[in-house]
């Protein structure tokens, strides 16, 4: 019998969906979607679906299960390029388009031109056409033969949307992708969840998991998409739904992330193993209160052993000269140093870690991993704070463990202060000094009290340090910014809404958003309205048809709770009469 492909089956109603949720409504009510991963040599498939406001999960064989590539083409030829060092040239989107050139509105603006890693987040696919990149059918071959699994993809001219490739297969390739081209896709990809087409679902699935979208068709022609990539512990994993990429991240972000494996230490300290870490971090401890002695710490109290200089391996008992005492434990990312002044003996710890234990440190000095939502907030504030304020000297940055800068635990971080590390990783906060307390609130500083309590109401994250920074905007550490924020055009809105007030109250649904709007600098693609986060997406406002755009996405928002903001023609009309008078 013929393997069905996702393809074809998510048009199809889900049996075992149908009795998990006991529905009562015709079968073609259900959704569907489906999101597999692989651990351990082991593929998880699992079916979501969803009907009658209930929802539910189911586990299938994902032994003959084959997907279409689709665009995640694109990822393999990134990998190839990579590996080989390649130094193609960047793609210039010609300045008078026809219907040819129509994949270029994905890649840059006429007459500018797009580099490797960005022509991947945007998946721009005249950018990886193999002839373009003049890449040899035998040398693709042999890359590719390395991998027992990628035989589907050893063919380049097979390299299109439509090949089939067994699951299981896909996400082996994933798995045995270079460490070099891992983290050339994972570093290409951030833009993808934060402003591309996963943007609904960052707030949900986080920047530690980098994907790949796609979107394709079912043989009846309607679209499904989704993305494939790898975890914040570099498990590689795969998901499709009904719909386009971006439709299908946004309607079952909540259902993915709580689907997906949890955060694996372990699965991380592997990756790392692999050259895959990220920055590093050299924090000076106790810089302020002065060590007396280290002994071993299962030592007996009448027979102290001193700790030798260099790594500390195993548990420790730090005597300071104020007569406190702690006890610490190291696997080798302390060091214990010794220096000779005015003839004493001068004892120090110091200690190196990736950019994300830092920050996970932080978070279990300065606040706590229990509250999910604020410790994402926390440690977007401590990358902020780090990368503000410390020095940066030989590829590290180098801080000091003090009240007066960022306190850091010396003890091994826990799991869910790692996790939320990881589930912000690289984000940081652009446009204001970044200050945090735990209780004395202030312009531009983050209160852990509070966002512990912001957090129990159901805030998220992200609304959480925009109560803190109102001013900030989120943005990478390579200084990619999710919005460029357009002040003139926001006066200018506030301005227009104020004016527009008392005709748009006579109209049925609407109704103002309550919090200030963002206005973001749109770079590629069509404008468009975030209603989850009440951004609006526009080139300008400075001429009539710049204009109507605006009030245009202005007016989805107003009336996203209403019939009325689903209906385009409706939009339109009330727009020009906005404008137009």
């Amino acid at each position: 019998m013929r393997s069905s492909t996702f393809a074809e089956r998510i048009g199809r109603c889900s049996v075992l969906a149908l009795l998990a949720l006991a529905a009562v409504r015709p079968a073609c009510a259900v959704e569907e979607a489906e999101v597999a991963w692989l651990q351990d040599g082991k593929v998880e498939l699992r079916t979501l679906a969803r009907a009658g406001g209930h929802a539910a999960t189911s586990t299938r064989d994902a032994n003959d299960v084959v997907v279409p590539l689709g665009s995640l083409w694109k990822l393999f030829v990134f990998a190839y390029l990579a590996d080989t060092r390649a130094t193609e040239p960047a793609y210039a989107c010609t300045t008078n388009r026809g219907a040819a050139d129509e994949e270029e509105r994905y890649c840059c603006p006429p007459g500018e031109s797009i580099a490797r890693a960005q022509a991947l987040s945007r998946s721009c696919a005249p950018y990886f056409a193999p002839v373009r990149l003049g890449i040899d059918a035998d040398a693709w071959r042999a890359y590719w033969q390395r991998l027992p699994a990628a035989q589907a993809l050893q063919d380049l001219a097979q390299l299109k949307p439509e090949t089939n490739m067994r699951l299981r297969d896909l996400l082996a390739v994933l798995d045995r992708f270079s460490p070099t081209a891992r983290a050339d896709a994972r570093s290409a990809l951030l833009e993808t969840g934060v402003e591309g087409y996963g943007r609904e679902a960052w707030q949900q699935l986080g920047t530690g998991i980098r994907y790949k979208t796609y979107s394709w068709h079912r043989v009846d022609g309607s679209a499904f998409g989704g993305a494939a990539g790898w975890l914040a512990d570099g498990t590689p994993f795969w998901f499709g739904a009904r719909g386009s990429s971006r439709s299908a991240l946004a309607a079952w972000g909540s259902e993915l992330a709580a689907t997906l494996p949890a955060f694996s230490t372990t699965r991380r300290r592997n990756q790392e193993a692999g050259h895959l870490a990220g920055p590093c971090v050299d924090v000076d401890f106790f810089a302020r209160y002065p060590l007396r002695a280290v002994w071993a710490a299962n030592a007996s109290q009448s027979d102290k052993i001193a700790a030798l200089p260099g790594e500390m391996k195993g548990r420790f008992r730090l005597e300071f000269a104020n007569g406190n005492w702690l006890v610490v434990e190291s696997h080798g990312e302390l060091v214990l140093t010794t220096a000779s002044m005015d003839g004493r003996t001068r004892l120090s710890i110091g200690g190196r870690f990736d950019l994300n234990e830092y920050v996970a440190r932080v978070i279990d000095r300065e606040g706590s991993g229990a509250s999910p939502q604020a410790a994402r907030a926390l440690a977007i504030a401590a990358r902020s704070y780090l990368t503000q304020n410390a020095r940066f000297e030989a590829g590290c940055w180098r801080i000091a463990d003090a009240s007066a800068t960022q306190r850091v635990s010396p003890q091994p971080p826990s799991r869910h202060a790692l996790a939320a590390a990881w589930f912000t990783d690289e984000v940081v906060l652009k446009g204001v000094a970044v200050r945090y307390h735990a209780d004395a609130p202030a312009a531009n500083r983050l209160v852990w009290r509070d966002a512990v309590a912001q957090a129990g109401q159901g805030w998220d994250f992200e609304r959480i340090l925009l109560a803190a920074y109102p001013t900030a905007s989120i943005a990478s550490l390579s200084g990619q910014e999710d919005c460029a924020r357009l002040a003139a055009a926001e006066s200018w809105l506030t301005q227009s809404t104020a004016a527009w007030s008392l005709r748009l109250a006579r109209e049925p649904g609407f109704e103002p958003p309550r919090e200030a709007l963002r206005i973001c600098a749109l770079d590629n693609g069509n404008p468009y309205s975030d209603q989850q986060r009440l951004r609006i997406y526009v080139r300008g406002w400075r001429n009539v048809n710049e204009r109507l755009t605006l009030a245009h996405e202005y007016l989805h928002l107003a009336f996203r709770f209403h019939p009325n903001g689903a209906d385009e023609a409706y939009i339109e009309r009330l727009a020009h009469r906005l404008i137009e008078g």
